[in-house]
């Protein structure tokens, strides 16, 4: 018995981490076709790339109904637990509205934050929030407010090298798509206050010379990293990108924790091929 955190898949943590933390996570529906799947249980991104190279269409992504958030929190209502749920941003997903549907059927017992984040975003939140149940803290309430205060303090942005699965999920023209593989564009997505994907700043080159850039400009907008943690996300591995990625890193910053996650289906679906994320608190 005690506080509970749970948290959407989409927080893209491994399973490994997800397990030492004690985190429970549900996933949205990936669809194939007319195929349905749960994200980063019976499908992975490596599963909707192919779909998309052989049909040429991406994947489409839906949220769970109240019903199925009910079920999942009641495991844990059962036991005692009161819950607190962290929920990807009301303001690219339905799922906080769901959550919050289906906390009505536990009155005092479920709470649902919405992070205004998605990804290793709200991975940070999550465990800060543990921080504060290890310390004591046992109010949901109070765990909340707290929490919220560090919502602005998250830099959390993705460097796009395609977009591919925007244009084909008709989220980006033909003019911009075709204009920006000419010239090389490859834009940076970040969480605006309002939990909208917008984008900050737009880098020109191959995919090294964007992510130096994209490097340099974080740290430079984000300044004063809590260097306890820096996750970075992709959506297919690349191990020399990756460390070409740590190499940069280290020459602002020495993190104490750098973490490599693979961004789940939902991730993938929006961001593409090769897009690479760096999530961090500022003090």
């Amino acid at each position: 018995m005690g506080i509970k955190i749970l948290t959407d898949r989409i927080v893209d943590l491994s399973d490994d981490e997800l397990s030492e933390l004690g985190i429970d996570t549900i996933s949205c529906y990936i669809n194939l076709g007319d195929k349905s799947y749960d994200d980063m249980i019976n499908v992975f991104p490596e599963d909707i790339f192919a779909y998309m190279d052989k049909s040429g269409k991406v994947a489409q992504t839906a949220a769970k109904g109240p019903a199925l958030y009910s079920e999942f929190f009641a495991k844990y209502v059962d036991k005692g637990d009161t819950v607190i749920f962290f929920s990807v941003s009301s303001g690219v997903s339905v799922i906080h509205e769901n959550a919050t549907a289906a906390a009505k059927d536990f009155p005092g017992k479920v709470f649902i934050l919405d992070t205004k984040l998605l990804s290793n975003g709200m991975a940070l939140l999550v465990k800060y929030a543990l921080r504060l149940i290890q310390d004591g803290e046992t109010d949901p309430l109070e765990i909340i407010e707290k929490v919220k205060l560090k919502i602005p303090k998250v830099q959390g942005s993705f460097l796009l090298e395609t977009l591919d699965c925007l244009h084909k999920g008709g989220r980006c023209s033909g003019m911009t798509y075709y204009a920006a593989n000419i010239l090389m564009i490859k834009p940076v997505i970040y969480m605006n206050e309002a939990g909208i994907m917008v984008v900050r700043e737009k880098h020109r080159g191959v995919q090294k010379v964007a992510l130096k850039r994209y490097v340099k400009t974080t740290f430079e907008k984000y300044p004063n990293p809590d260097l306890s943690q820096l996750y970075v996300a992709y959506t297919l591995y690349n191990k020399d990108t990756l460390d070409y990625v740590v190499d940069l890193v280290k020459k602002y910053h020495n993190f104490e924790n750098i973490t490599f996650n693979q961004g789940s289906c939902n991730s993938s679906v929006h961001s593409g091929r090769n897009a690479i994320a760096l999530f961090y608190l500022c003090k």
